[in-house]
């Protein structure tokens, strides 16, 4: 057994350890008696309708953003195969380490183009998302002020940076001069001979393609990343609205963008752990106790197990077919072709 497979083993352990530790130390907050309560508040009504717009939101309009990238990029999809891309990833993000979805979601992508050109569509998909979400959380938390609880002046100038941040690696891909400046900045990687810096090479190549876009289709991109951020949020009021948690649309919405961005760390399995006692600690200054505020948690977390299970259906139903065919399931050729940088690159 190689060295790398050691260490990957040994961090998929940890991660398992940390996420059982942090679920361990919410647990302990938590009375069963109030968990069952809470869960029971949530009527199907409610669930399906926040299991709907989570739906619209994170899945169709990610598609479509996609999708109006597509004549630009080289990356010639449909968008119902990108729909059932995205519901597919849902169930991969869920099941299997950050790297191997990111490597399964872009080898997808790669069938409708070049790998570089499938790697900067999936950094574009998650730059714009991640920007979004701090932007959003930066701009509520700012209007809110004291309003949005004790930890707000905290946390208001982490979301500004990140918001600054995400838009810095956002700007080569939407703006040339900004991509011009990038390239000198890694000039001497690009310069080097070897696998790396040809990888760097043809990413870039591949972002240049971005700026072909159109002003009013980088326009039509923002407004329905924003729109999608929107109907994200309605999904989490409509559920904290079925347990009768007594906070706002505002609330709400800063709450999840953080907790989304902080199980976005890649310390346990699929934020299991880090999603809970983040929800606690941020509920629990508005007056949410802690069984309510971890009920809230596993239930939004139940609604990407119900869109991971869809995209396990859609994925069997594509492997029973492939093999059906004779052909086989996966191309596991595809894969030499996005090395260690190219994957570091998109799992942030």
């Amino acid at each position: 057994m190689t060295p790398s497979v050691l260490i990957r083993r040994h961090r998929r352990v940890l991660r398992m350890l940390v996420s059982v530790v942090l679920l361990g130390l919410c647990l302990a907050l938590v009375e069963p008696a109030a968990l069952l309560r809470a869960w029971a508040r949530i009527g199907p009504g409610y669930f399906l309708a926040a299991l709907l717009l989570n739906a619209i939101g994170t899945v169709l309009i990610r598609a479509w953003i996609a999708h109006l990238t597509t004549r630009a990029t080289g990356v010639m999809l449909g968008l119902w195969e990108l729909i059932r891309i995205n519901l597919i990833a849902r169930f991969y993000t869920i099941a299997l380490p950050r790297g191997a979805s990111a490597a399964i979601r872009w080898h997808h992508y790669r069938k409708g183009g070049s790998g570089h050109a499938a790697a900067a569509l999936l950094l574009f998909e998650n730059l714009v998302s991640v920007f979004t979400l701090f932007l959003s959380a930066a701009l509520i938390l700012s209007v809110q002020g004291s309003e949005a609880g004790p930890v707000a002046p905290y946390l208001k100038p982490l979301a500004w940076c990140g918001a600054i941040a995400s838009a810095g690696v956002l700007l080569p891909f939407l703006h040339r001069p900004a991509a011009a400046l990038f390239r000198q900045t890694l000039g001497s990687l690009l310069t080097r001979p070897g696998r790396v810096s040809g990888i760097a090479r043809r990413l870039l190549a591949a972002i240049d393609c971005y700026h072909d876009l159109p002003a009013r289709r980088v326009g039509s991109i923002l407004l329905a990343s924003v729109l999608g951020y929107v109907f994200f949020v309605l999904s989490a009021w409509v559920l904290a609205q079925g347990m009768e948690l007594g906070v706002g649309l505002f609330f709400i919405a800063w709450v999840r963008s953080v907790t989304l961005l902080a199980a976005l760390i890649p310390i346990t399995i699929a934020g299991l752990g880090v999603r809970e006692g983040v929800m606690i600690a941020l509920l629990g200054g508005y007056g949410v106790s802690a069984s309510n505020a971890f009920a809230y948690a596993i239930a939004a977390f139940s609604i990407q197990l119900a869109l991971g299970l869809v995209g396990a259906i859609l994925e069997l139903v594509r492997v029973w077919g492939v093999r059906a065919a004779g052909g086989p399931a996966v191309d596991p050729v595809s894969y030499k072709h996005l090395t260690l940088p190219t994957i570091c690159f998109m799992c942030f």
